[in-house]
């Protein structure tokens, strides 16, 4: 079986100890990166692994995201994902769009760094018994691996249905032909059935999994780079949001289920569904990053970087504050202040607007 030659170095993450001067700096981002302590520069972010992003990148923002629900991170995921559909559509400049594909990438970090843990144990005092529910069982890397095993998971499905023999086979890592073929027609059973043996590939060919961030973009640039070719930005846009739309429904389907569905095994086979989805939404964000390429050479990594990363810091930052952990005041109702207070304010408000 060939593989395919993603293009890009599979070096591991450059990691150099901490020499700058400053205590405050020191302990900022001692404290977002745990225990270890490692600086990042333009010049490395593309050779961090994907993993390691989850890992420190939503750690900006630990202090706040511990009073959101997932479901505050997953709208502003959202938010986000809708303003890069809007930024093209508007025909914004470069750095508008990648603003947005940014702070896009950020909350969809968080999101899989939230949803990461057991099934039904609490992460957080403020996570709802319904939240303990909605878990995810795969790191970032293995999530997008089970998905894409070197190969789009539809074209995996239906060349397995060739028979070995037959004239005209194709290599199951060929790149995507999608574009060639006839809808997706597979029903509930036989996209179970698929999507086990694709899992089983995906482990007995763990080798190949790419290593850093920049690896991800070049192995996707591999599989879809012809039917990227063939798509507008707007194009792309959609089906984002499309993938954007299928998380939602997996969300909550995580805990809401008919009598009938209610049953051994299903809520596994949920959970491999909502991985499956969010590596689907990864996907056309590396395939927009990918047609950005055409007009501008640009890696996500890059991207990220230049809005949350600072060579003077040699760390990821919050670009308002400018501290490796974010200390901008914010208020979340009723974690950090009481509902009576909105209510208060809420009101206030009602009243000066009837005054007018």
């Amino acid at each position: 079986m060939g593989g395919i030659d993603y293009g890009v170095g599979r070096n591991p993450p450059l990691l150099v100890n901490l020499t700058q001067n400053g205590r405050s700096h020191r302990t900022e981002i001692s404290k977002a990166l745990g225990d270890r302590k490692m600086q990042y520069s333009r010049a490395t972010v593309g050779q961090v692994q994907l993993d390691e992003y989850v890992a420190v990148v939503p750690k900006i923002y630990s202090a706040h995201d511990q009073n959101r629900s997932i479901w505050d991170v997953w709208c502003h995921t959202l938010h986000h994902g809708a303003a890069v559909a809007e930024r093209i559509r508007k025909k914004a400049p470069a750095d508008k769009l990648f603003t947005e594909v940014a702070d896009f990438t950020l909350w969809l970090l968080t999101t899989v760094y939230k949803l990461s843990g057991k099934p039904g144990k609490r992460k957080t005092a403020a996570e709802t018994p319904a939240e303990m529910l909605v878990r995810i069982g795969s790191g970032c890397s293995d999530l997008l691996w089970h998905r894409y095993p070197g190969v789009c998971h539809l074209c995996y499905a239906r060349r397995m249905k060739i028979t070995e023999g037959s004239k005209g086979r194709r290599n199951l890592v060929d790149p995507c032909d999608c574009s060639e073929q006839s809808p997706d027609g597979r029903d509930k059973k036989t996209k179970r059935l698929d999507s086990s043996s694709l899992r089983k590939f995906s482990e007995a060919n763990r080798g190949r999994k790419p290593k850093t961030i920049d690896d991800w973009q070049a192995m996707f640039a591999a599989i879809f780079g012809a039917d990227i070719k063939q798509l507008s930005r707007a194009d792309i846009g959609l089906h984002l949001m499309e993938e954007l739309g299928e998380v939602s429904d997996a969300l909550v389907r995580m805990y809401s289920y008919t009598k009938k569905d209610f049953r051994a095994g299903e809520p596994n086979w949920r959970q491999a569904r909502l991985e499956g989805q969010i590596a689907d939404v990864f996907s056309w964000l590396f395939a927009l990053v990918h047609k950005v390429n055409e007009a501008e050479p640009v890696t996500l990594s890059e991207i990220v970087w230049r809005r949350y990363g600072s060579d003077r810091l040699q760390a990821f930052r919050c670009p308002s504050c400018d501290r490796v952990v974010c200390s901008c005041r914010l208020i979340f109702i009723p974690a950090t202040r009481p509902t009576k207070e909105w209510l208060q304010k809420f009101q206030t408000q009602r009243r000066t607007r009837r005054a007018k």
